[in-house]
């Protein structure tokens, strides 16, 4: 199946189910759906980061910035620990990767709201990963994150600000 037509699950701010479209369909600046991002820990305990690639197909909201190492939109029907598997196998190509949950709920970013699951996986980078859903890999230690943040914080994704400030204390960094 073609990914752009797989079924979506629009939500309401408690993540319950209000309606369905073709992913190719979602309007990511006015719809609500349910986005997970896996975050990835290197063994030594730093945070590997996605360069978030411009796409025609299915255009993405911060190209350019720094984002989660994977991310998708949970699809109907999907939980959300199998949508994390999905990500991490299909855009990392780490398999059997143990995925940990660690929080969720609604994000309010940029004018925008998105129910959101939040996973890590302890992995080390992968030398070769889907070109299509990451532009590049960077690895980073909690430390420069930091200074990322106070001094360049136009180099990350609204959505990876949002998910450091609500659970970066609770990765294994």
């Amino acid at each position: 199946m073609e990914h752009g037509s797989h079924k979506v699950d629009l939500v309401d701010e408690n993540g319950h189910v209000v309606g369905v479209k073709s992913r190719r369909d979602i309007d990511k600046k006015y719809d609500t759906y349910h986005t997970v991002y896996v975050l990835l820990v290197t063994p030594e305990g730093e945070l590997v980061l996605s360069r978030i690639p411009e796409r025609k197909d299915l255009p993405n909201l911060y190209a350019g910035q720094l984002g989660a190492a994977a991310a998708t939109i949970r699809r109907s029907g999907e939980s959300p620990m199998a949508a994390a598997r999905r990500a991490v196998a299909r855009e990392l190509y780490i398999d059997d990767a143990a995925v940990v949950p660690v929080g969720g709920g609604l994000f309010k970013t940029d004018g925008r709201q998105t129910y959101v699951s939040v996973y890590y996986v302890v992995a080390r980078a992968p030398e070769v990963y889907s070109a299509t859903d990451i532009a590049g890999l960077v690895t980073i230690s909690p430390r420069a994150f930091r200074e990322i943040i106070e001094h360049s914080p136009d180099d990350l994704a609204p959505n990876l600000y949002e998910l450091w400030e609500r659970y970066g204390k609770r990765l294994p960094l």
